[in-house]
Order: C-alpha cells, then structure tokens, then sequence
C-alpha cells in the first residue's frame, strides 16, 4: 500500500515540446558561407569545428574538465534546438574530411587515404543516424523528412565511395530524391528553393548509379524494387506526414494572413479564397526585400529577376483583388451582410493601396536604373571614351526620353493613388494625399531634368537653359513638400538634392551652348558679308557651279546674285518655271451600264385602252370610269 500510495504521489514528467529543424537550410548556408563555393573543404571542416565546440559549450554539453568522457546525446536531453545541431554538425564536418581527402587522392592515389575516406563518411552516415533517431523524438514531420533525406543522401554517398553495392546506392539516392521532390511541394518558397537544391545535386549521382548498374548486364532494377529492398517503398507513412506538413502550413499561413496592415490601418481578412493569394504576395515581398537590401546597383540579369520578383508580387495582390470582387458578387447573407460588404470594400482598397505603392516601387527602381545608365553615358561621352569590354559586359545606354516615359508613368501611378486616398477619407486618407502631393512634385521635377537633357541633345539650348532653371525651383519646392509630410522619406531628399545640383550645373552648359552658337552665327554672317561682293571671284565662281540659281531659291547662301556683267542678274525666273500640279482624277462609271433597275410598273395608274371605250363611256367617261 505504501509503494502504491509513493508511486501514485510522483509527478507526471512534463511533455517535451515540439522543435522544428530546417535542416536543409542549415547545411546549405553553411556550406556556401564557408569554403564550399571554392571547393575549400579544409576551411569547411574548421569552421565546423569551431561551430561544434561553440555549441558544446553554449549547450553546456561538455565531455569532462580534464579527460576525456563520451557523452551520448538523448532524446530526454534535448531541451534546445541547438542540441540537434550537435550530430549535423559532426555529420558535416566528417564529410568535409572525406571530400578533403578525396581531392588529394586525385592527385596522388594512396590505399591509406582512401580507407582513411571511406572511414570518414562512414562516420558522417552514423551521425546522420543519430540525427534521425533525435528528430523522429522530438521534432515536427517535416524536420524529421528533412533529416531523413540528408541521412539517406550520406548513406548513398558512402556506398558510392565503396563501389560495392551500386544497387543500394542507388536506392537510397531515389529514395531521397523523392523526399526532396515531395518536399519541394509544401512549405514556404525558401524551402522550396533549398529542395530544389539538394534535388539538383542527387540527379547526376542517381544517374552515374543507374549507368554502373547497367554495365553489369541483364535489366536494370526498377525504382519500386529498389525502395522495397530499403524498405521505403510504402508511402503511406510518407504521404501522412507530408499532409501534416500542409495543415501546418496552411494553419500558420492562416494566422499570418488573418488581418491586412496597410496606411496605419488593420483590415480583417475572413475568407480563405483571399488569405491564399495575400499569403504569396507577403513571401514574395519578403523575398524581395532581402533581394533589394544586397544591391541598388544591380547588373541586368539581377535586374530582371528582381523587376520579375515585383511583377510576381503585383500579380498576387491582382488575384485577390479579384477573389475579392467574386466574394462582393455572390454576396453575404444574414444580419450582418451590409458589415461584411463594406469590411470587404475597405480591404479591397487596401489591397489597391498596396499594389500601387509596389508598382510605385517598381517604377522608381526603373528609373533609378535608367538614371544611373544615363549618368554613365554622358560620362563617357565627355570623356570621349567608348567603353571596352574590360569593365565587364556593355550595358545597354539609356536615352533621356527612355527616362522621361518612367517618369510620365510614376505620375499616373501616383495620381491614382491620391484618387484612392480620396476614397479612404479621414486622418490617414490626409496624409495619404500629402505623401503623393509630394512624390507629383518629385517626379515632375525629375521629368522636367530629363526633358531639359532631351531639349540639349536635340540642339535646343535656350529651351534646355530655361526648363533646367525650372527644374531646379521645382526640385526647391518637391523637397519643402517632403517637409511637410508626417514621416519624411529621406532618400527622395537626396535624390532631390543631386536633382538641384544637376540641374544648376547643366543650366550653366546650356547657357555656354546657347552662347557658342550665337557666337557661331555671328561669325558665318560676318564672314559671309565679308565674303559678298557684286564683281568678282566670288560671284563668278557661284555663276559657274550653279548656273541656274536664283535669289528665291537660295536665301541662306552670302552670294550675290547680280551677275559678272550686265543683263545677268538672277533676281527671279522670268517666265517662271512651269510646275506639275496635281488634279483630281476621273471617275469612269463603267458598271452602270450593266445594272437592271427593278420593275416599277406595278405602281403607275393602269391606261384604258381607247378601242376598249364606247360611245357612251367616251360621253360620259367619268361616270364609265367609276
């Protein structure tokens, strides 16, 4: 009684919780942080290392003070997801070491080395074992395929090295393609991305793998056998985790989904139709995010994928817009139908608001681009250089009317988001329209340079010198307008800043343009009245190139026109010279000819025939015709 009575009074042990391992994202940051992207396996392997005895000790997983005493990690001991790094990170540091010494053995071949590399990756697949057997304890469904695929994917590679059962190699390379390709199909895009990934680097294995089968004759094993002999042929086991991995995901897309912020605002979000593609369009702005803080100045292949990355995000805010308006169309039942119709229209403005501020994003990136193109031609036109293929490949030159057609864009895009801040009303509504009375005046400004730029190009300096002197005032009044706005976006401050100060530069070009030229034409009159003259060379000379000019003809050229002698003045043509002048040409209506009008004889009054009519009708032909 007293043992039960002790037994009964213990405590529960608490339930552990559930942790979640990317273990795939880890082994590839790792990898392409550390000496992998030059095939430095050394490097990788001290660094994992040191990341393994910083671990330890933040783990408080030490093996003794002085000797040295194994400790084996258990899955009741695992209380941080640090202490699942502990077998990964010795898995990739023995495979490190095999990969070192496999690029020496390519050198020089030793007997001693090779079993030293077959010993390593032996270890690595062990503790890669060790890795599954703690994930299957304690963490969620997709770490624990995760890890399951890295295991399988160091078994393979082990078997590989040894280059005795090539069958089992390949399975265990199948079987890990199929998890990384099941897995490429749920989760976030970074997860995705990372599948895809390990999947590119197991295709060519599988492929090396199924050619060495092949050479030892008679058919080639099928894939379902050979996952059988590994004991993965079963999905079942497979298909219910990945399903739990969805619900997870959909739960957490869910509850990251469940209300839209935009303009200082909450908006709920109650259908899941909406949730889906609102969902995508945060990832994507969050990928381009972290895309956009690497570089402002990005190369073209960068620049496409990063314009490609905006135009996907746009596209998902598009698709629930529309799932919006199919929700507005089938309509809300119930006593609170009006509260749902007009919670739907605020998020559908919201949901306008935020695609536009994107397309205004994605615009001024453009420009920003187009701009800095520009800058650099007009460098190496005064420079007088044209460029070598030294500095990397030739960017295409982008023209001043290229950046005018970005600017005209971003105004349009602009006046339709104060038209929506129209419709948004109150206090935030107000500083909506501030914030694009001041982007108008910025982009106005900016357009006004660029038109300047295209005026001096095209050999109108006095326009360019005036539209410049505007630019510059406009540029003044866009940044006193920034001022005023609640929260002040300091880089169109700069950009408005060099804006001025190119504009006051350029204005004194134009001004030194405008006066060559007119120094320019001075001279050629002087000159040309200089060179004037009613005897002589010169008007001997004009008689004899061109015989048969007159003054109407030629009133630029400084000749004088009177002749050598007299009697050969070329003032006029007299009689003027006959020109061809063109008539209006003759219409020949040659099909009316074979037209058959329609008989309308039916509508004449019928003719009495005059021997039809006697002696009394002819009397009295009235009375006979009625």
């Amino acid at each position: 009684m007293e043992a039960e009575q002790t037994s009964t009074s213990q405590p529960a042990a608490p339930e552990l919780p559930t942790l979640t391992l990317d273990v795939l994202q880890i082994v590839k940051d790792a990898q392409s942080l550390h000496g992998l992207k030059h095939s430095d396996y050394q490097r990788y392997r001290q660094y994992c290392s040191r990341r393994l005895r910083r671990i330890y000790k933040a783990v408080r997983f030490l093996h003794g003070r002085g000797r040295y005493q194994k400790k084996k990690l258990e899955p009741e001991a695992v209380k941080d997801v640090r202490h699942l790094h502990i077998p990964l990170v010795q898995a990739e540091r023995a495979w490190a070491y095999a990969m070192d010494l496999k690029s020496q053995l390519e050198e020089q071949m030793q007997a001693q080395k090779r079993q030293h590399l077959i010993r390593r990756l032996a270890k690595a697949a062990r503790h890669a074992v060790e890795l599954v057997q703690l994930t299957a304890a304690r963490c969620d469904a997709r770490s624990q395929l995760e890890a399951e695929a890295y295991s399988l994917w160091m078994a393979g590679s082990l078997l590989l090295e040894k280059e005795s059962d090539w069958e089992g190699a390949l399975a265990r390379f199948l079987r890990a393609r199929k998890l990384f390709e099941e897995l490429s199909k749920v989760g976030s895009f970074e997860q995705q991305a990372v599948c895809k990934h390990f999947l590119d680097q197991v295709e060519p294995t599988i492929r090396y793998c199924q050619y060495q089968t092949s050479r030892k004759g008679g058919a080639a094993p099928e894939a379902a056998a050979l996952l059988e002999s590994i004991g993965g042929g079963g999905s079942d086991q497979l298909q219910s985790k990945l399903a739990s991995i969805a619900a997870q995901a959909k739960a957490a897309q869910a509850a990251a989904t469940s209300s839209l912020s935009w303009n200082g605002e909450s908006y709920e979000v109650r259908d899941d139709k909406i949730r889906v593609p609102l969902h995508t369009a945060q990832e994507l702005q969050g990928e381009l995010d972290s895309a956009m803080d690497v570089d402002a100045s990005a190369a073209g292949g960068e620049l496409d994928a990063r314009v490609s990355l905006f135009d996907r995000c746009i596209n998902a805010y598009g698709e629930a817009r529309a799932a919006i308006k199919s929700a507005l169309q089938l309509g809300a039942s119930g006593a609170d139908s009006e509260q749902q119709r007009a919670e739907l229209l605020s998020l559908d403005r919201a949901v306008q608001g935020l695609a536009l501020e994107l397309t205004i994003r994605r615009n001024l990136f453009l420009a920003s681009d187009a701009e800095a193109r520009f800058g650099r031609t007009q460098r190496r036109l005064l420079s007088g250089s044209k460029g070598s293929s030294k500095d990397g490949p030739r960017e295409r030159p982008a023209k001043a009317e290229d950046v005018v057609r970005l600017y005209d864009t971003l105004i349009a895009n602009v006046l339709e988001l104060n038209e929506l801040a129209g419709h948004v009303g109150g206090a935030a509504g107000e500083m909506l329209m501030d914030d694009c009375a001041a982007k108008q005046a910025h982009y106005q400004a900016a357009r006004c340079v660029f038109v300047a730029h295209s005026l001096l190009a095209g050999g109108k300096p006095r326009d360019a010198a005036a539209l410049f002197s505007r630019a510059a005032d406009r540029c003044k009044h866009a940044a006193s307008q920034y001022e005023g706005c609640a929260k002040p976006d300091v880089a169109a401050g700069e950009h408005l800043a060099a804006l001025q100060a190119g504009a006051k530069s350029w204005a004194t070009v134009a001004a030194a343009e405008l006066r060559a030229g007119e120094l320019r034409d001075k001279a050629a009159a002087q000159a040309g009245m200089e060179g004037m003259s009613l005897e002589g060379e010169a008007g001997k000379k004009r008689e004899r190139e061109e015989a048969d000019a007159f003054l109407p003809e030629d009133l630029d050229a400084w000749e004088a026109f009177v002749g050598a002698g007299k009697g050969q003045a070329r003032l006029c043509r007299i009689p003027p010279a006959p020109h061809a002048v063109p008539v209006r040409p003759i219409f020949l209506d040659t099909a009316l000819n074979y037209i058959q009008p329609p008989d309308l004889s039916h509508r004449l009054p019928k003719k009495q025939a005059a021997e039809a009519q006697g002696t009394f009708s002819r009397l009295f032909g009235g009375w006979g015709a009625r």
